[in-house]
C-alpha cells in the first residue's frame, strides 16, 4: 500500500456503535491517502465484531489487554504506529465530515504552520442526536462561538480552545512533544498539556468551515467533569516541568507560567 499522507489515530473504549460512525467517516474522507489506527484499549463490549465488519487496508486496529485507565497511551500507541507526515486524532465519539482532512491539509499549506485546528458541532451525548444533513449544519450549535484566525501559546495558556478530533499536526511535532503525557499526580487535561507543548514550537491555524462533530457529557467517555480547576493548574505544571526538562523557556509563557507561584515558575 502506498505511504500515506495522514495517519488518523482513534483511542477507544466500550463505544462500540459511536466507534463505528467515527471510522466510517474517516473512511470516507476525501483525501484517500490515509491509514486509519484504531487502538482499543481494553474494550468489553462488542468493538471486536464491530470493527470486523470494516474490510479496508486502510485500517489497522490494535488491541490492547487491559485498560490502560485513559486515552495517552492507546494514543501515544497509534502514533508510534503511524507512517503519515501528518497525524489526525479523532476520538471515537465524534465523527467527520468528509472533506475535513482535505481542508485542514489546505489551511496548512496556505498559512506554512505546523499544526491546524478548528471548530466543531456540538452534541451533548445526553441528548437525542439530531438528524444531520448538509442543509442542516448551519443551524447547529457550535462549540466555540468564535475561534482567532491562529491560536498561539498566549491564547492556550487562558484556555484550551482546541478541539482534539478537529487537529492535524506533524508527526514529528507529536514525537518532538513526547505525545500525551501520562498522569502522575493528580487529574490534569492530557490532550490540553500536547497542545500547549506543541505552542511552543509554532501557532496552530484555525480552518474556518466546520467539518468536525464533537460529542461531550457522554457516559462512557474518559474522566469526570469535577475538578475542573486543579485539573488546569495540573497542566500547567506539566507543561513547567516539560519546559525545564527539555530547556524551552518561550517568552510567551514566562508571565502566565509565573501566575502560578514564584517558586513554581522559576525556570
Amino acid at each position: 500500500m502506498q505511504d500515506p499522507s495522514v495517519s488518523i489515530v482513534i483511542p477507544t473504549f466500550n463505544r462500540a456503535e459511536k466507534l463505528k460512525r467515527a471510522v466510517s467517516s474517516a473512511l470516507s474522507q476525501t483525501l484517500r491517502q490515509v491509514e486509519i489506527l484504531v487502538v482499543d484499549d481494553g474494550s468489553t463490549d462488542n468493538t471486536r465484531e464491530v470493527l470486523s465488519q470494516f474490510h479496508d487496508s486502510r485500517l489497522l486496529v490494535e488491541y490492547l489487554s487491559e485498560n490502560s485507565g485513559g486515552p495517552s497511551t492507546p494514543r501515544n500507541i497509534g502514533v508510534r504506529m503511524s507512517r503519515g507526515k501528518w497525524i489526525a486524532f479523532l476520538d471515537s465519539d465524534d465523527w467527520w465530515e468528509p472533506n475535513h482532512l482535505k481542508n485542514q491539509l489546505s489551511a496548512l499549506e496556505r498559512s506554512g504552520l505546523r499544526a491546524a485546528c478548528g471548530n466543531a458541532f456540538n452534541f451533548p451525548a445526553l441528548r437525542p442526536k439530531p438528524d444531520v444533513s448538509t442543509n442542516e449544519l448551519s443551524l447547529m450549535e457550535a462549540h466555540h462561538e468564535v475561534l482567532p484566525v491562529q491560536i498561539d501559546l498566549s491564547l492556550l495558556m487562558q484556555s484550551n480552545l482546541i478541539i482534539t478530533s478537529s487537529v492535524v499536526m506533524l508527526r514529528e511535532d507529536v514525537l518532538r512533544a513526547e505525545g500525551f503525557p501520562l498522569p502522575i499526580n493528580g487529574q490534569f487535561f492530557e490532550d490540553y498539556a500536547l497542545w500547549l507543548r506543541a505552542a511552543t514550537f509554532g501557532n496552530f491555524v484555525v480552518c474556518d468551515e466546520i467539518c468536525v462533530h464533537y460529542q461531550t457529557d457522554s457516559l462512557d467517555s474518559y474522566g469526570a467533569h469535577q475538578g475542573h480547576e486543579d485539573a488546569q493548574r495540573n497542566t500547567f505544571l506539566e507543561l513547567q516541568n516539560w519546559l525545564r526538562r527539555v530547556r524551552v523557556t518561550p517568552d510567551t509563557s514566562l508571565g502566565v507560567l509565573s501566575d502560578l507561584g514564584d517558586d513554581e515558575a522559576d525556570f
